[in-house]
């Protein structure tokens, strides 16, 4: 088996940005009227791009199950499980190292940042998408984070596979293919033939929320979870987008059917560029999006129901996921109005 290596520079991808959800719940069914819909989201420019979607489909998931929540990072209850006890809301970041690694809870963000103490990437090192999966599972089965942040997850799956150089695909035979001409290629003098595997520096593994069975995105099409970044030395670097929280009602101008329509036929709140032909998405399913608003000199994370189209379309090659269009069911949550 030869080894294809693919070097990276660490090129890092993380994504920042329950209904029965952790951290409890608090009832305020009430109108907020920081959540009219307004001036707070920028335009687009327009896709060039054309998308062919089930019209029908989407207005009537549209009218369907719709919820929207604040979510309210519950530091009181982190602090708990840190071991300092009971704290006020003041308290907007601690850092902990525990188990190798430096954690960092953002209160005030709701999320949370982890790097290995000393960090450093081995150039000389490379390993397969398999091993990444197999050493991001173990951090996951052991992980101190399982009683701080939000922990109903789905199946694991590559988010990037980080090179500074180009993704070679699976070859059977190597002879017909000059890979070490490729400056940063190195084929191991040890192996004995076969296929080439290519082995990457880095990949970027992610554990996907899911609240009641149905994926989390945020507003511009990404499923949003734990994301660690796994080198051959294990993993390095975590981040969770939710800590344990509270959430609140809140009750915001909904959009009609044929809003939906017209904001994903304009490409909804990331349109693909440069794609010549028509993209076709899939059937429409409801989804959750999170989202954040800054009001007052302070960002607001909200959670509401909505609606995903994925498709077969890779915008970006090193990107492991096709593209896939998001739509709040709350004006609010849309970037494109």
């Amino acid at each position: 088996m030869k080894k294809l290596l693919v070097l990276s520079l660490g090129i890092f991808a993380f994504s920042f940005l329950n209904v029965t959800l952790a951290g409890g719940s608090i009832d305020v069914p009430v109108t907020d009227p920081k959540l009219a819909a307004s001036s707070i989201m920028p335009i687009q420019p327009q896709p060039t791009s054309q998308y062919s979607f089930d019209a029908a489909a989407v207005k009537t998931l549209v009218a369907k199950d719709n919820s929207l929540l604040q979510v309210n990072c519950n530091v009181s209850a982190i602090m708990t499980v840190l071991g300092f006890g009971s704290s006020t809301q003041k308290l907007f970041s601690v850092g902990i190292e525990a188990n190798g690694f430096e954690y960092t809870f953002d209160m005030k963000n709701c999320s949370l940042r982890a790097n290995k103490v000393n960090n450093t990437y081995n150039y000389s090192k490379s390993l397969t998408e398999q091993q990444a999966l197999d050493s991001a599972a173990v951090f996951m089965k052991d992980s101190y984070l399982k009683d701080k942040v939000y922990y109903q997850l789905g199946k694991a799956f590559v988010v990037y596979k980080n090179s500074n150089g180009p993704i070679y695909p699976m070859m059977k035979d190597s002879s017909t293919t000059n890979v070490q001409n490729g400056s940063d290629i190195q084929i191991d003098t040890n192996d004995t033939g076969g296929e080439v595997t290519p082995e990457y520096m880095s990949f970027s593994i992610m554990y996907p929320y899911m609240i009641n069975g149905q994926e989390v995105r945020d507003q511009f099409g990404n499923r949003i979870g734990i994301q660690l970044e796994v080198s051959a030395d294990g993993v390095m670097s975590a981040n969770a987008r939710l800590l344990l929280f509270k959430w609140a009602k809140r009750t915001s101008e909904k959009i009609s059917g044929d809003d939906a329509v017209r904001i994903l036929n304009n490409g909804g709140n990331s349109p693909a560029y440069n794609q010549s032909a028509t993209i076709k998405l899939d059937a429409p399913q409801k989804v959750y999006v999170l989202f954040s608003l800054w009001r007052n000199n302070m960002n607001y994370n909200y959670l509401s129901s909505g609606i995903g189209l994925k498709s077969n379309v890779k915008i970006d090659q090193y990107a492991q996921q096709p593209y896939a269009m998001i739509l709040s069911d709350y004006k609010i949550g849309n970037t494109s109005q």
